[in-house]
């Protein structure tokens, strides 16, 4: 497998390895690839089926044991030992995998809202109608129409719109930043549906399996109160998931956390990483 990264830092310092969601790219991780590169060598790179990143045909190539495994290889490629993994969405559904089943490639872990298995054990029935999209992308080629129409301007919306999108309007995306995203996801999507696919049991050999472990290694949980898909439940679900959980609540910011109030997030990844 080949993966298309971006990166900032000098490479003889510890890498931070940092790990995108639906429907993203590495510019989502501008800002700390900015703030973060004076003492980590901070690597954003694509996930299989994203950007110029690798794209295996077939959905079962889109399991999260291949995306898990993606990972551990990647930091092998990169000549280091472990990394810091950060990751958004998607990405940290992955990055709550990899330190259970590549302990050693794992020096801690900053996640952004996404929960972990134990986290979506018991949702609500609020909840269950948030995650509505997840049940649209098991359909054949509907999702993909329905993402390509209007100038994919479902991708748009999602980052800008009124109800999912950043909620402060002096981080809201530029028009050309919204094309980055088009440019890399939305001539793709098949793809990147197709990590949404992969989950469904009712694909042979495919669907979640149970962790057996748990993790060891310091977590920051940092989430976003006004995720519109995702919402606070599952991080509080998520923190029984470990030994050593923090859980940071970012008021007023949405999904994109990280896009929506950058110095906040710096903050408690700065905290965290200094006091572990």
């Amino acid at each position: 497998m080949r993966f298309e990264y971006v990166h900032a830092g000098e490479v003889e310092k510890p890498l931070m390895l940092c790990m995108h969601g639906f429907p993203e790219c590495w510019y989502s991780w501008r800002h700390i690839l900015a703030k973060f590169s004076d003492r980590y060598h901070v690597v954003a790179f694509h996930s299989r089926g994203y950007g110029n990143s690798d794209k295996p045909e077939g959905i079962g190539k889109y399991h999260l044991d291949y995306l898990v495994n993606d990972v551990a290889e990647i930091i092998e490629a990169l000549g280091y030992p472990k990394a810091t993994l950060v990751a958004h969405d998607w990405g940290g559904a992955i990055a709550w995998r990899v330190p259970i089943l590549f302990p050693h490639c794992v020096d801690k872990v900053i996640i952004m809202n996404c929960p972990n298995e134990e986290g979506v054990t018991k949702i609500s029935f609020k909840q269950f109608m948030r995650s509505w999209y997840i049940f649209m992308f098991q359909l054949p080629y509907f999702p993909e129409l329905f993402i390509r129409s209007n100038d994919y301007g479902s991708i748009g919306a999602s980052f800008n719109g009124k109800n999912m999108g950043i909620k402060k309007a002096s981080n809201k995306l530029s028009r050309e930043e919204i094309d980055i995203y088009k440019h890399y996801t939305g001539r793709n999507i098949k793809y990147a549906i197709n990590y949404y696919r992969a989950c469904n049991p009712i694909y042979p050999g495919l669907g979640l399996k149970p962790k057996t472990r748990k993790i060891v290694h310091p977590v920051l949980l940092i989430w976003g109160d006004q995720d519109a898909a995702l919402g606070l439940e599952l991080a509080e679900g998520s923190v029984a998931a470990g030994t050593d959980i923090t859980l940071k609540v970012i008021p007023g910011s949405s999904h994109w956390v990280m896009q929506d109030e950058p110095e906040l997030v710096h903050q408690e990844m700065e905290k965290f990483l200094k006091e572990n």
